[in-house]
């Protein structure tokens, strides 16, 4: 392109005879007009300064002498000209116009032009856009896309390099975590708006076994893992973690634990357990330890509430029905439905970690049975909360904790029939029983092999088939040091599958569930586990979740 001229038309035509000799040199950023430039461009001028130099004929035998050097660049600088870039030039067009000018070497009264060598320099021109508009970003959308990459960039600080680093990484960055499988699992009625004029048809309500076999045929092979999941998190907020194992996956189960920092306030509570339900696929079974006494997960918020051992020395039922209603009543407030009570083991070791912290009714199956069904019929008479018995198949006679070692337990079968297994027996019979937790001890008498939680002689021989329970089956924590001592976390997920469990406790982290949910998998691929079992546990937990008011059965044309 054309540059535009200030000369007179003299002056041109003496140019026009030089452009045969023309050097360019690389400008130098701190040179005067240079510097002039770059202050005019931050400040969005149009025009630049250019220059445009004629340079002194240089007189050298053999080299070019510093002094020589001098008086070319004094010359050149007489031929300052201004010249007026268009405005429509890129951004990359401005620098090269600032760091490139063009330098014309003017030769004058050269007496021997053959010993006058050429001062070379760097061969370096403008390049110049074609007719065609260069497309480039504005003011206000550059801005815009700089507050974009803000966010971002600040969004990744605040999870963490853990997460952003971590197999989820930039998916999570930018969409948040995504679970697989079908995300409408309970939208499988419908119901059509009748026409003006026509009568309303009669419609089919499904059973609640019917709706809960659609919903299982809807679920993902993962989704279904993540409702055997019963996890916990650290925190009173919801977290990272706890919204990826919500979200991405699946898990059904919630716990809230005291010692978890959970638990702040009522507000905190409430809110919390209401923002999980919003995120959650398939509405969340949330757990607590209620017991009263000194497993009294509320008694900040509350107040305190009467322990098994009082209530039990009362003799009195109507009693143990009036804390399981005024339990309903506290859980069922924060929108937990689940509670791990009563505690129907039966005392008979006074070493026992249950008898030293009163967490039993007494110590026969007569009185634990009568005060157990008391209060499970005031706790879920309300419809909203489920109780849970623990801890099969009974800690009354051991004097091990289960988080600290492996408790051995060594009565006869005989015993543990008319003991242990007989509060378990009534209460299943009364039709009441929705969920029962197994501990983690050996039982001499059916399995020394195998911690009860992990062995299929003691959850399906004896819970299952011997005692005819078809509810749920949950196991306590499989990070206790009675299965952490010999088994990782996948292996024990995988073997309490196979044991006839349907909900594991003690993931707390999202590959605490993924290594869990990975054991189960390898073991499906092993041929340990059939997917028809999967399929039964999760059949059992959205009936459990079902009586607990969370599904409501639509209707069908």
């Amino acid at each position: 392109m054309k540059l535009t001229s200030n000369w007179s038309s003299e002056e041109q035509q003496r140019d026009d005879d030089e452009q045969s000799i023309t050097q360019k040199r690389r400008a130098i950023k701190n040179v005067s007009p240079v510097s002039t430039v770059a202050q005019n461009l931050i400040e969005a001028t149009n025009t630049v300064e250019t220059e445009r130099i004629g340079q002194e004929q240089v007189k050298a035998a053999t080299s070019i002498n510093t002094a020589s050097i001098q008086e070319a660049s004094r010359l050149a600088d007489t031929h300052i000209q201004k010249v007026s870039i268009p405005t429509f030039l890129s951004y990359t067009s401005y620098i090269a116009a600032i760091e490139t000018v063009e330098t014309q070497s003017v030769v004058q009264d050269v007496q021997d032009p053959a010993v006058v060598p050429t001062l070379q320099l760097p061969q370096q021109s403008v390049q110049y856009p074609s007719n065609t508009p260069t497309k480039y970003i504005t003011k206000k959308y550059a801005l815009l896309f700089i507050a974009l990459l803000s966010i971002l960039v600040f969004h990744s600080l605040a999870i963490g390099p853990t997460q952003f680093a971590g197999p989820q990484g930039w998916a999570y960055v930018l969409g948040g975590p995504a679970s697989a499988g079908n995300g409408n699992l309970l939208g499988i009625g419908r119901q059509n708006p009748l026409k003006p004029g026509s009568t309303a048809q009669p419609t089919h309500k499904l059973t609640p076994q019917e709706y809960v076999n659609m919903i299982v045929q809807r679920m993902s092979p993962d989704q279904k893992l993540g409702q055997t999941m019963i996890i916990q998190f650290l925190g009173p907020s919801y977290s990272l973690d706890l919204t990826t194992m919500v979200k991405q996956y699946n898990v059904g189960s919630v716990l809230i634990f005291a010692a978890n920092q959970n638990i702040v306030s009522k507000d905190q509570l409430k809110g919390l357990i209401r923002q999980m339900q919003v995120d959650s696929p398939i509405p969340l079974a949330v757990a607590i330890d209620q017991e009263g006494g000194t497993v009294d997960r509320l008694n900040a918020l509350d107040g305190p509430r009467p322990s098994e051992a009082t209530i039990g020395a009362s003799g009195n039922p109507g009693i143990a029905q009036q804390a399981g209603i005024q339990d309903a009543k506290d859980l069922s407030y924060y929108g937990i439905n689940l509670n791990l009570a009563p505690v129907v083991d039966v005392s008979n070791n006074y070493n026992s970690e249950l008898y030293l912290d009163h967490r039993t009714y007494g110590n026969t199956a007569a009185i634990v049975t009568r005060m157990a069904s008391a209060y499970l019929n005031g706790l879920q008479q309300s419809g909203k909360v489920v109780g849970t018995l623990k801890h099969f198949p009974g800690l009354g006679d051991v004097s091990v904790d289960p988080h600290l070692g492996e408790p051995q337990l060594t009565r006869s079968q005989s015993d543990l029939q008319q003991i242990d297994w007989a509060p378990y027996h009534n209460l299943i019979q009364q039709g009441n029983v929705h969920a029962v937790m197994v501990t983690h001890e050996l039982v001499q008498a059916v399995d020394s092999t195998k911690p009860s939680s992990l062995s299929n002689k003691v959850v399906t021989g004896i819970l299952r088939n011997q005692l005819g329970f078809q509810g749920v089956i949950m196991t306590d924590s499989l990070t206790m040091e009675s299965i952490s001592a010999s088994y990782d976390e996948s292996q024990a997920a995988a073997l309490s599958v196979e044991a006839g469990c349907d909900l594991l406790m003690g993931a707390s982290t999202p590959s605490d569930v993924a290594s869990m949910m990975q054991g189960i998998k390898q073991a499906m691929n092993d041929g340990q586990i059939s997917q028809q079992r999967i399929d039964d546990s999760v059949r059992r937990i959205l009936m459990m979740k079902y009586q607990m008011g969370l599904l409501t059965i639509p209707t069908t044309d």
